[in-house]
Order: structure tokens, then C-alpha cells, then sequence
């Protein structure tokens, strides 16, 4: 990919990203709610679950400021590949809510 290619793909993808942390909110917030039952506090998949949610900004820091950096590197293809790492948050989110609206 040229250079001007992968600049636009990084900032509409960081866009993107950035919009998400509306939403990324409200799940946070409800994810508050797994620990409702009983024995759910002491539960590791509880904590691993919601801790995989609470990361999210984390990991979109992460990769756009790692992106940018290998951008300026001249490593396009690393900068677009740093850039896909917080797919790994969105895909499901948005797989679960066309699950939801579509049941």
C-alpha cells in the first residue's frame, strides 16, 4: 500500500475506533452486571471477561500510537496491521449486537 492509502485507512479505522468508545461505555456499565450471581466474585472467567472489556481504550492507545509510529517508519504494512488490533474488541461487539437485534 502507498503512503497516502494507508494514511486515510489508519484515520478512518481510528475514527471509527474513537466512535466506538460511546458504546464501549454502556458495555463496560453492564458488565458491571456479571457479578450479580452469587459465586460470580470469585469466578476467574468473570474477572478475565471483564477485564477484556475494561482494556479496550488501552488497546486502542496502543495501536495508534504504535501505528502512527511505524508509519513514520515507513512500515505501512506494520502500521496497518498495529491499527487492526483493536478489531479484536470491536468484531465481537459488533457480531453480538446483529445477534441481539436480529433474535
Amino acid at each position: 500500500m502507498n503512503r497516502t492509502r494507508t494514511a486515510v485507512t489508519s484515520i478512518i479505522m481510528q475514527v471509527i475506533y474513537a466512535i466506538s468508545l460511546v458504546a464501549w461505555l454502556f458495555v463496560l456499565g453492564m458488565s458491571a452486571m456479571n457479578f450479580d450471581s452469587p459465586g460470580a466474585f470469585g469466578d476467574a472467567a468473570t474477572w478475565l471477561i471483564v477485564l477484556f472489556i475494561a482494556i479496550y481504550p488501552i488497546a486502542f492507545l496502543v495501536a495508534a500510537i504504535t501505528g502512527w509510529v511505524m508509519f513514520a517508519r515507513r512500515r505501512h504494512r506494520a502500521a496497518l496491521l498495529w491499527n487492526c488490533l483493536p478489531l479484536l474488541w470491536f468484531v465481537p461487539l459488533v457480531a453480538l449486537l446483529i445477534y441481539a437485534f436480529a433474535s
